[in-house]
């Protein structure tokens, strides 16, 4: 027995870790798992008792480089710090880890209890000085041995990608052919959907619109696996977003051969270290780009224009440092507009009560280079309503020649749905008609084999018969051809476009994209002279440009409130309370200057202003009891009469005098002509007086 090996060690445990680096290293290299399963007979031979000898084998196939999901490592510290373990055994010192951190730090712990170190060089006691440099010598080369590995898998991978012959499982709608060369999939059906993908975002403009239309017309989206076991198997099944979006934002369908998009990051995560994949590093940061690699589904302008609408479309989106703003609001423009003078992306400001005034905001500079200020800012509701009103006209002008472009786009994707669902029937026939064939060569003698192909046909037949019935149902929800009763409603649509768009059921939302499938973009430059005012230059898909003026109102102008509202306000005093005139300026949809629903006390307040008629219930003409009408309250007709306000309502309820409310439980006023008061004061007179 060697002599570091002391009773106090055999009487605790002896511990064989076991570990290698991968599964395929387990598969392909048996040996060096035997040698490693072989150090519980070394240390039956160096003195333990056979019930004192445990075997941590959990960790096969996991990594070294960190003890992340390694739970037989950590049992394998706690039992060793809690004094358990006379000796831990391992085939080399690269076994327990890779990491200087975690060897040195299972050092100072043996080192601590006693417990020896074991591999297949000798047995080192982590409390003699000499075994202590030998054990950090070990574990130091075992790093640097990981290092160079990484190194060389490293550089042969890049060198290989810079070639383009590293191959990496090809994205659904490629295969790779006996040469080793990325080719469409030979599957007609694959190709006509992913290319549906890509014809759909452009019309849809959202992801979520294109999984959507696939779910709606019931297209089956394919998918091929190239995980063991599978290698290339074709599936078929619903579309779902996350597969939509990764179709768009890969680069391979451009015809490009592209080698590290992504990096790995270590993060501490509930204490551990682990590894967060960054999908899509910017394009400068790519370490291989080679275009015309292959054959393309989309041109490489198609593929940016499509990522830069998906960064768009998030609304959590940052560029340049300014998050977008949210699309639900006010600002008509937002996302369209650029600065006439800088050229850069003006973005929108809400600002007063709750945000609901905007304005837009040219503030990139400040943003990438640290400038001062803003490049400059306008009130967005003059312009909002100048190319609202422009667009409208727009419309009108051109609404059959829209009505006729919007027939033949909903044409156009009823044939490429259908086209779609041609490609598969076709295939199932073959199939069902290949198995009929198959069974029909067999000789009838042999009965084993005609069963099963037999049992073959049918389900061939069975899957055609399913296909067919769920084309039949695709098309209950989209039909091929418009009827005639459609096409005049569409066209009719185009009428009532001012209408839709006016509507209050029509969100901010909704209205802006309906301006962005007809605007590009709208530049907007500031103009001093001969009057401020802001040049609007609409630029239309179509490539048509138009330019408008709109007046860019002074900070007094921007608080006015409009002339129709005093207008409206003057129409409605006959009659109405002040707050009731609120509601019927809240019902029509009108906001006061700070963009807040009009209240009781500002419209008071604006009457006062421009000197309109008061109501009956205002203020001032309850406090006098006579309208500007003549119409008298309870306690100003008792005070003109000389008599108690209950002999008012005496007259009243007998129909003496005609009063009225102007509504429920509100005060009373009479109509009171000099008749009337002669007649009252007559029955006055006329009331004797008691004698004392």
């Amino acid at each position: 027995m060697n002599s570091k090996i002391r009773t106090t060690h055999l009487e605790r445990r002896a511990v064989v870790y076991l570990r290698q680096s991968t599964p395929n290293q387990i598969e392909l290299h048996r040996e060096s798992t035997e040698r490693q399963y072989a150090l519980a007979d070394r240390a039956l031979n160096l003195g333990w008792d056979k019930s004192q000898i445990s075997i941590l084998d959990s960790d096969l196939g996991k990594s070294g480089q960190t003890t992340t999901g390694r739970e037989d490592f950590h049992r394998l510290m706690a039992a060793v710090g809690l004094g358990e373990v006379g000796a831990v055994l391992a085939l080399e010192a690269s076994r327990f880890s890779r990491s200087q951190a975690d060897w040195h730090k299972l050092l100072d712990i043996c080192a601590l209890t006693d417990t020896l170190v074991i591999d297949h060089d000798g047995i080192y006691d982590p409390n003699d000085f000499n075994d202590r440099v030998i054990l950090g010598f070990k574990g130091t080369w075992s790093h640097t041995e990981l290092h160079g590995m990484r190194l060389r898998l490293q550089g042969a991978k890049l060198n290989k990608a810079k070639k383009g012959e590293l191959r990496c499982s090809p994205p659904t709608g490629y295969v790779y052919d006996p040469e080793g060369k990325l080719v469409l999939d030979p599957d007609e059906g694959v190709v006509a959907a992913i290319k549906l993908v890509f014809q759909q975002f452009h019309a849809l403009g959202t992801a979520f619109k294109v999984m959507r239309y696939f779910c709606v017309n019931q297209i089956p989206f394919p998918r091929r696996r190239w995980r063991p076991g599978h290698m290339g198997t074709l599936y078929w099944g619903p579309a779902n977003f996350s597969r939509i979006t990764a179709i768009l934002r890969n680069p391979t369908y451009t015809g490009t051969y592209v080698y590290g998009r992504r990096r790995s990051l270590n993060v501490i995560e509930n204490g551990q270290i682990t590894k967060v994949k960054i999908q899509l590093l910017p394009q400068d940061e790519w370490k291989v780009v080679i275009h015309d690699a292959h054959e393309a589904y989309v041109s490489w302008s198609e593929y940016l224009s499509n990522c830069e609408q998906l960064r768009r479309n998030n609304t959590g989106y940052i560029s340049d440092g300014c998050q977008r703003t949210p699309r639900e609001g006010f600002a008509l423009l937002q996302g369209l507009v650029i600065c006439g003078k800088c050229g850069r992306r003006m973005s929108p400001r809400y600002h007063g009560d709750g945000g609901k005034r905007a304005a837009y905001e040219c503030n990139q500079a400040r943003k990438q280079d640290g400038s001062v200020g803003v490049c400059w800012s306008v009130a967005g509701a003059a312009i909002d309503t100048a190319v609202e009103a422009h667009v409208l006209e727009a419309l009108t002008l051109e609404q059959l020649n829209i009505s006729l472009a919007v027939l033949r786009e909903l044409e156009h994707q009823a044939h490429e749905a259908d086209k779609t669902w041609q490609l598969r029937l076709e295939r199932a026939h073959y199939e069902a008609d290949r198995a009929f064939r198959q069974y029909d060569a067999t000789e009838p003698e042999n009965r084993l084999v005609t069963r099963t192909l037999e049992k073959r046909w049918n389900e061939k037949l069975q899957q055609l018969t399913e296909l067919e019935e769920a084309y039949n149902r695709a098309h209950l929800v989209e039909r091929l051809e418009l009827t005639e009763n459609q096409r005049q409603q569409i066209l009719q649509l185009a009428n009532d476009i001012p209408t839709i768009w006016h509507a209050s059921s029509t969100t901010h939302q909704e209205r802006k994209e309906i301006l962005g499938l007809l605007v590009k973009q709208v530049a907007i430059t500031p103009i001093d002279f001969p009057k401020r005012s802001t040049r609007i230059q609409i630029l239309w898909h179509t490539g048509a440009i138009s330019e408008l003026i709109a007046t860019r109102p002074t900070t007094t102008e921007k608080y006015r409130t409009p002339n129709q509202v005093i207008q409206l306000i003057e129409e409605l005093v006959p009659g109405r309370t002040d707050a009731e005139i609120a509601l019927e300026l809240n019902s029509r949809g009108l906001l006061n200057t700070t963009g807040q629903p009009f209240t009781r006390k500002g419209v008071a307040w604006l009457r006062w202003k421009y000197g309109l008629d008061k109501p009956l219930s205002a203020p001032m003409v309850a406090k006098s009891g006579i309208s500007p009408e003549g119409y008298y309250s309870t306690s100003a007709l008792a005070s003109k009469l000389g008599v108690s306000i209950h002999t008012i309502h005496y007259w009243r309820e007998k129909g003496i005098i005609q009063g009225f409310q102007e509504k429920d439980k509100s005060p009373w006023w009479y109509i009171v002509t000099p008749e009337v008061l002669e007649t009252l004061r007559d029955k006055i007179r006329r009331v004797p007086v008691k004698s004392e």
